[in-house]
């Protein structure tokens, strides 16, 4: 009988699993308690402060994005106040943050798009409503339209990064807003846009041309930001990096609770504030943020990472930007002290790797030679006289033999061969090492070799009698 499957919560199914041991993700998600207020829902979030965060995976996805790089863009922005993304779902089960399934906050796609798209349609409404280029280092949108002639360009450049559908083109779409809702600078948008990815404007859609242009995605994929894994306390422009992923407690107090449940009709200053916690990202930490260009004309990905500098810089990214959350620097001064910083941990690790397998090949070296010295122990052990010497010779290594032969005629504090080794050695290029006898004699027609070779044969002829005394 097949057992029966009773589900479980998933705080019952884990048991007493350590917070420490627990995902983060999986903690806020998981070990909600939604009844907690006040102590109880700080002391929740404290304790998830300290769930486990994989580090390895950041690391992985810092290869894959360089990778990704290789067809796209990569630049680094420095947090310079807390940040709060998905606040919209901020309940106990998600903690109002974007924490991916190891635990790291990080900042989804769709908002990095949106940041960016923001940015641009803000700079165009600028233009438009000024007649005046954005222009000068004391304008925010002046390096986000620098790269265009006209405002129809621009927005023309615009609809191809984000993409757009037949709506985008009406009075009361933000194209219009952006462009000052003038009907003819939509139009020229359109047929420069049509112009671009190699559409013709039906006759019939001369006054509305945007008509003749099907809907179509952004031709830049915005990948989500994740953070960059720096050491604790590195300075990026006078501030402080946190350690990655690092959560802090915030704070909103509802001074009016009252009022806004609609038990009175005025809000007064006699209700009591209820103070409610809830996490943020800590200021300082480092997101990494990729551009892929998927099938935009040249340079739109270059227009993509301005507009993307400028919202980041100019209107910040999450929740509470009106009161200075989200905001980041993403100066080129930022970029290249963490690009340093990066290559300088990069060059520490490869260091400490040739260190370590350095050291490893050594202790490798080191066990091998007790092991051939234990080998030998255990070969000689119980031999004696002339059958140890032989043993001893027998265990040499090619080199090792050779050598004593070469300075056969030479006493053994000169490098010679010890006096017990002298006629096992002779032994030897008689009979097993006959092949070395063989090269070395051809070899040893003068000096010190000759010398070496007259030797061998004058101890050989002393140890056998007779013709047998000559050798080979």
């Amino acid at each position: 009988m097949e057992a029966k499957f009773v589900p479980k919560d998933t705080r019952e199914f884990l048991g007493k699993l350590l917070v420490k041991d627990c995902s983060r993700s999986l903690y806020f998600d998981r070990y909600a308690r939604p009844a907690a207020v006040r102590e109880d829902r700080q002391a929740f979030f404290t304790e998830g402060f300290k769930t486990h965060t994989d580090l390895v995976r950041l690391r992985s996805w810092a290869v894959a994005s360089g990778a990704i790089a290789k067809c796209g863009v990569r630049f680094y922005a420095q947090l310079q106040s807390r940040l709060m993304v998905n606040m919209s779902g901020g309940v106990m089960e998600n903690a109002g943050l974007c924490l991916d399934r190891y635990g790291l906050p990080y900042i989804p796609g769709s908002a990095v798009k949106g940041c960016a798209r923001r940015a641009a349609l803000a700079a165009l409404n600028e233009w438009c409503e000024t007649s005046k280029k954005p222009s000068g280092t004391d304008n925010l949108f002046s390096r986000a339209c620098e790269s265009f002639a006209e405002p129809f360009d621009m927005l023309a450049a615009i609809a191809r990064v984000f993409g757009w559908c037949e709506q985008d083109w009406l009075d009361n779409s933000d194209f219009a807003w952006a462009t000052g809702k003038r009907p003819d600078a939509l139009s020229k948008a359109a047929v420069a846009l049509a112009g671009s990815i190699g559409r013709t404007i039906a006759p019939e859609h001369a006054g509305t041309p945007w008509k003749s242009l099907p809907n179509s995605a952004g031709g830049v994929a915005f990948l989500s930001a994740h953070p960059v894994e720096l050491p604790k306390g590195t300075d990026i422009q006078g501030m402080k990096t946190p350690a990655v992923g690092e959560l802090e407690l915030d704070v909103v107090t509802c001074h009016h609770p009252e009022y806004y449940q609609g038990e009175r009709m005025v809000a007064t200053d006699d209700e009591d504030p209820n103070p409610v916690v809830f996490p943020a990202v800590a200021a300082g930490h480092v997101f990494g943020f990729v551009l892929r260009r998927l099938r935009c004309v040249e340079g739109d990905l270059r227009h993509a990472e301005a507009w993307l500098r400028c919202g980041l810089g100019t209107f910040g990214l999450g929740a509470k930007t009106a009161a200075g959350y989200g905001w980041f620097d993403c100066s080129e001064a930022v970029g290249n002290a963490v690009s340093e910083s990066i290559q300088r941990r990069v060059e520490r690790e490869k260091r400490a790797a040739e260190e370590a397998a350095a050291k490893a090949k050594a202790e490798a070296e080191a066990k091998a030679k007790e092991e051939e010295k234990e080998k030998l122990r255990a070969a000689l052990e119980g031999l004696t006289g002339e059958d140890l010497a032989n043993k001893q010779v027998e265990l040499m290594t090619k080199e090792q033999f050779w050598s004593k032969v070469q300075a056969f005629h030479k006493e053994s504090k000169k490098g010679g061969p010890l006096d017990e080794h002298r006629k096992a050695l002779v032994r030897a290029l008689r009979g097993a090492r006959l092949d070395v006898w063989k090269q070395f004699k051809e070899k040893a027609k003068s000096g010190d070799l000759a010398k070496a070779a007259d030797a061998i044969r004058s101890l050989s002829k002393q140890m056998y009698t007779g013709n047998e005394g000559r050798m080979p």
